[in-house]
């Protein structure tokens, strides 16, 4: 649609809302560096001549490297370029410029954004039929978040008829349950490949509930979520999803391409860091070429959302789009539990998960969370809901809870805190009840996975796995028995 085509009441504000916030880049041009892509891609924000010539001309000198835009700068760059400079002449020229960074101020930035972005957002509404116009005062004083939430809670009570939401019934045990019961319905979305015994506990990932997988920074909580979770399930044809405050679609594409490599193609001439350094001889082109192939096809339901901060509200949003288009499992990476005392945080993080368990339960999805433990329980061998810190209250909210982290070598075979890892194997009745110790290898590391809650089976079990970095290969050893030192004998 084009703009001379909307409502006089829609365009009415949008130069003066564009020039305080293009002028705010002028006078600040460090600025341009946040908000350097705007009207590409079929982007919109801008969306007046004189809006969009501005910010361009300006987008130009700073990716030219110029910090400044003085009369001799501006200039200087409008030099060989004729048509450019005239029209820069006919808005005035620098006089122009000059007036209306005197009018704004830098910090107000942001601000000045969201109204743009609020008024893309209307301007989005009026051209799908929605009677934008009628409400353009209520909106006056709202930011764009809040013009979103308005309509979705506007349309979410139009959807609500009498008791819909509310289903009254008596617990009557009847064919239908039991039927459900036959049919393993309440088994979750099965991660077995890779994790048979801890998948077996949980019953797979729980569809309608939390899943938090938790460790410290550097356990390695998004590379096993991702390779023991994410793709095992999206190889049995689950959809799903990516959502990452923290790391870029690059680091998941390692992952998934040194997966493909060795999984799929058998192939180990190719590490994770291999691939990074690069300068690929002719035959190790020629398997990631076939890699490539595989992950157009094997692969391709997988979806990555890079979140640049933690709202909450926008995975919601994220959530409940692609539930309805089929995606079953959302990896959320990563939620924190920070070292600092504040009760407001812990409060917004308790929020937060209620609203990630609302949303799953709603749209009967699984959402697998990793969660960054606090720094100060790094020492800590026995790992619990303890290590949430002041965070503690989101336990219940979650339906299952692991935390992991590397076994130390006073845990290994003979040593002071023998973990005694063991399997079990078939007895004469065919039955796993007979328990076989694991003797540990010296060339191999191995992780701990402390299964802390769960709805399904017994909690507060250890799992052990070897695991190897440079291919993002994790092993399940069997059960062993972590010392808690917290507990009084």
């Amino acid at each position: 649609m084009q703009w001379n085509d909307y409502p006089e009441e829609i365009k009415s504000g949008q130069e003066s809302a564009e020039a305080s916030f293009v002028f705010c880049l002028w006078k600040q041009p460090d600025l341009y560096g946040e908000y350097l892509n705007l009207n590409e891609n079929k982007d919109e924000t801008l969306k007046t001549e004189d809006g969009i010539y501005y910010y361009m001309l300006g987008q130009q000198m700073y990716q030219q490297g110029y910090r400044s835009f003085d009369h001799v700068t501006i200039y200087s760059f409008l030099e060989n370029k004729p048509e450019v400079k005239a029209h820069f002449e006919e808005l005035g020229g620098y006089h122009t410029v000059e007036e209306l960074r005197s009018l704004v101020h830098p910090e107000n930035v942001e601000a000045c954004y969201d109204t743009l972005i609020k008024r893309k957002f209307l301007c989005y509404l009026h051209e799908k039929g929605f009677n934008v116009v009628s409400q353009l005062s209520r909106f006056a004083s709202m930011s764009s978040q809040q013009v979103y939430d308005w309509y979705d809670y506007t349309l979410n009570s139009a959807g609500i008829n009498g008791n819909r939401d509310v289903n009254i019934e008596n617990l009557e045990i009847d064919d239908r349950f039991l039927q459900e019961c036959n049919d393993g319905e309440a088994m979750g979305i099965s991660y077995g490949k890779r994790c048979p015994i801890l998948n077996h506990l949980t019953l797979g990932v729980p569809l309608g509930e939390l899943y938090m997988f938790g460790g410290h920074s550097g356990t390695g909580k998004s590379s096993f979520v991702f390779g023991n979770y994410i793709l095992p399930m999206t190889e049995e044809g689950r959809k799903c999803v990516v959502i990452s405050n923290e790391q870029r679609s690059k680091d998941f594409k390692y992952l998934l391409l040194v997966h493909i490599l060795t999984q799929d193609l058998g192939y180990w001439e190719l590490t994770r860091k291999k691939l990074k350094q690069g300068n690929f001889s002719p035959a190790q082109w020629e398997m990631l070429e076939k890699a490539k192939e595989i992950a157009k096809t094997k692969y391709a339901a997988i979806r990555f959302i890079k979140m640049f901060d933690n709202n909450v509200n926008r995975v919601k949003q994220i959530i409940k789009k692609l539930s309805k288009i089929g995606y079953q499992v959302f990896m959320y990476d990563t939620m924190k539990s920070d070292d600092e005392v504040n009760d407001v945080m812990w409060q917004q993080l308790l929020i937060q998960s209620r609203k990630l368990f609302q949303v799953a339960s709603k749209e009967n999805v699984a959402i697998l969370c990793t969660y960054q433990l606090a720094l100060h329980t790094l020492n800590r061998r026995y790992l619990d809901a303890s290590c949430l810190s002041n965070a503690k209250q989101i336990k219940e909210v979650f339906s299952e809870m692991v935390y992991a982290r590397e076994l130390w070598k006073d845990e290994w075979n003979n040593e002071k805190y023998d973990v005694k890892p063991y399997h079990f194997t078939k007895d004469e009745n065919g039955k796993y009840t007979r328990r076989v110790p694991v003797t540990l290898e010296e060339d191999k590391k191995y992780l701990v996975l402390f299964l802390d809650k769960t709805r399904n089976d017994e909690d507060k079990r250890q799992i052990l796995y070897s695991f190897n970095g440079r291919y993002n290969v994790w092993q399940e050893i069997g059960y062993c028995s972590v010392v808690n030192e917290h507990v009084n004998p």
